[in-house]
């Protein structure tokens, strides 16, 4: 029997050399199983490490690619007039849009102002969008996803007047800002040179510019200006006249006589109270007594540079009162009544000039034909108002650019009064 403290020093006996040469032997090898044990487990755990990141990198791509991958769309032509042109993705070239009826994403579409003209268009959503005449449009992005139920829709206005009838959510850039279109909802957007304006008739808009963004609601209007900064929402009412109810009397209006003949006179203007209802207004009263018979025109002239062809109402509205004129109807030419109102304007064709007037008479006692558009049959000596909506006319004659407003009397004798005047773009 041999007993061993330290196998080291140990002397042999017999049977003990075997037994020392053992151990001897052994330590060795536990060494380095242990150092290969340790390098197969590290092993394992990479390639199990790798596994695991392999799995999660296919998953991550999975998802990924379910929540992203989108179809492109096209948009539907449903109604076009004028001279409409697109673009291809990536081409300058401008082609007559024809018979075509479908546009593809990157597709730009513009209407000049050469003819009278206009495109609606129709997406996969049930978006509608009404390009009027001087806008351009850029179908930036128009996509739906392949696995789930999601869209993209994207458009980029660069100029003019465009209205959008939103199914789902759209979004607009703009030259100097983004604007954000709820679904479900009724907008003008309107470039005026380097102002954008957002009217809102229906749903909720966000407008951004600088870092700035402002929600306007229904019936509100607000702009992002020259220096791209956002302003906050106003009323999407519009006045358009500078003292339009004469309470600085002529202050923003110029007076202009014109007569036939320098043997007659001019009419006289005076300030005076308004309708009974109203006892504070003031009321313009043109006077005139002609000597010779002879034509004669007394005004007051508001001149006006106000591009109105984003508004789709322009409201005009007066109160009216006629006590004496000489002259049958208007005149022989249907131009000469004791209180007129008129607008001078560009119409939708640029630098044509359909202009509008309307005339107020008691009399037509010579029976002439009076059109019921130019001339109006008044009650005499009463206060009655009168109001139209200048936009409710004919294609070819709706408003793009007021440039003057008048209020008169013309004839020869004649005595009006006029009060209560208000020119509304909405």
């Amino acid at each position: 029997m041999v007993t061993t403290t330290d196998s080291a020093k140990v002397t042999p006996t017999t049977g003990g050399g075997l037994a020392v040469q053992t151990a001897e032997r052994v330590a060795p090898r536990a060494a380095a199983a242990v150092l290969a044990e340790r390098r197969a487990w590290l092993i394992l755990w990479v390639a199990f490490a790798t596994f695991c990141a392999l799995i999660f990198a296919v998953v991550k791509f999975g998802v990924d690619y379910v929540s992203t991958a989108e179809i492109d769309q096209g948009a539907q032509i449903t109604a076009s007039r004028g001279q409409v042109v697109f673009s291809l993705p990536g081409s300058t070239d401008k082609t007559l849009l024809g018979s075509r009826t479908e546009l593809g994403v990157g597709t730009t579409l513009a209407l000049d102002r050469s003819s009278v003209a206009s495109a609606d268009l129709q997406f996969f959503d049930d978006s509608k969008i009404t390009v009027l005449g001087g806008a351009t449009v850029e179908l930036t992005r128009m996509e739906v996803g392949r696995f789930i139920n999601q869209h993209s829709l994207v458009l980029t206005q660069s100029s003019g007047s465009i209205r959008y009838a939103t199914g789902g959510p759209m979004e607009v850039v703009v030259p100097n800002g983004l604007v954000q279109l709820a679904a479900h909802g009724d907008y003008t957007i309107w470039l005026d040179g380097d102002v954008t304006r957002v009217l809102v008739y229906g749903g909720e808009a966000h407008v951004s510019a600088s870092g700035t963004t402002v929600t306007v609601a229904d019936g509100r209007l607000a702009e992002i200006d020259a220096q791209n900064q956002v302003h906050q929402p106003v009323a999407r009412q519009t006045p358009l006249l500078a003292n339009a109810d004469f309470a600085q009397h002529d202050q923003n209006w110029e007076p202009l006589d014109v007569v036939n003949t320098k043997l007659d006179v001019n009419g006289s203007r005076f300030w005076v109270p308004g309708p009974g209802d109203n006892p504070q207004s003031t009321a313009l009263r043109v006077v005139r007594e002609s000597l010779k018979a002879e034509h004669g025109e007394t005004q007051l002239i508001q001149k006006l540079d106000r591009d109105v062809s984003g508004f789709r109402h322009l409201y005009l509205q007066a109160m009216v009162r006629v006590d004496y004129a000489d002259l049958s109807g208007g005149g022989t030419l249907n131009s000469e009544f004791p209180m007129m109102m008129r607008i001078k304007y560009e119409g939708p064709v640029e630098g044509t000039r359909p202009d509008w007037a309307v005339g107020f008479y008691y009399s037509n006692q010579d029976g002439r034909t009076v059109p019921d558009w130019l001339g109006k049959l008044w009650p005499q000596h009463e206060w009655q108002q009168y109001q139209v909506d200048l936009m409710q006319t004919e294609a070819s004659s709706v408003p793009y650019r007021l440039l003057e407003f008048a209020v008169m009397g013309q004839g020869h004798s004649y005595d009006a009064r006029i009060a209560d005047i208000s020119l509304i773009g909405d």
